[in-house]
């Protein structure tokens, strides 16, 4: 009875480690995304860990996850500091959402049921009229969901882990593309993965990341993309 108490204990102790250490990244990650914590700024572990309350320990496995997102660098013998999220950082990140989208797209049609589908279409038509009530935060949640349950539906746990890296970066995008356009394509690329056209429906989910990744270099090549944070 007592090892089970203390088995207990422990599985306890990891998990409030965990969500500890998710909650630190994600207020690290906020105020990277959001502009609070510029690009250069050395990131203090005994600073951080005193203002939010926890160990250095887990300030320093928050900061590796960051580091591994492509949010912060760290630097031998100087410490940690924020990353630049410029415009040609991002298309790097876009560039790589496209394979995987498309990837997820193609996926998805072997596993997609009508549950999902209806699902699918019930997201875009919300994702469209919040972006026309002009409801950002929400609409940028909305379609990163949408995007994520695609990649769930092609139940490849390696290419889910690994869409987390350019989902955080499309955190610092606010689209400008027209919200009409943006829902036609959505709807396209769930018509595809509801026929089992998985040529086609790789085809429209890399059509539709082409169109964002396009936005931002034209925003840049007019000196205009500033990263804006959408959480």
């Amino acid at each position: 009875m007592k090892l089970v108490l203390n088995i207990s204990i422990q599985e306890a102790h990891m998990v409030k480690t965990r969500v500890a250490r998710h909650d630190v990244r994600e207020e690290i990650q906020r105020r990277i995304l959001s502009g609070e914590s510029k690009p250069g700024e050395r990131l203090s572990q005994q600073s951080l860990a005193r203002e939010l309350g926890v160990a250095q320990g887990t300030v320093r496995e928050s900061l590796l996850e960051l580091q591994w997102l492509g949010l912060v660098e760290s630097i031998d013998h100087l410490g940690v500091f924020v990353d630049n999220l410029d415009a040609p950082r991002i298309c790097e990140a876009y560039l790589v959402r496209e394979v995987m989208e498309g990837l997820a797209a193609r996926l998805a049609c072997r596993h997609a049921g009508r549950s999902d589908i209806a699902e699918l279409r019930t997201m875009a038509d919300k994702i469209y009229k919040l972006s026309q009530e002009k409801k950002d935060t929400e609409t940028a949640s909305l379609d990163r969901n949408f995007h994520l349950h695609i990649t769930e539906l092609s139940q490849n746990g390696t290419l889910i882990r690994l869409s987390q890296t350019y989902r955080v970066l499309g955190m610092a995008v606010r689209a400008y593309r027209d919200p009409s356009v943006i829902h036609a394509e959505h709807l396209r690329i769930i018509e595809a993965i509801e026929h089992n056209f998985a040529d086609e429906a790789e085809r429209q989910a890399r059509h539709h990341v082409i169109g964002a990744r396009e936005m931002i270099e034209n925003q840049a090549a007019h000196g205009k993309f500033v990263p804006k944070w959408v959480g």
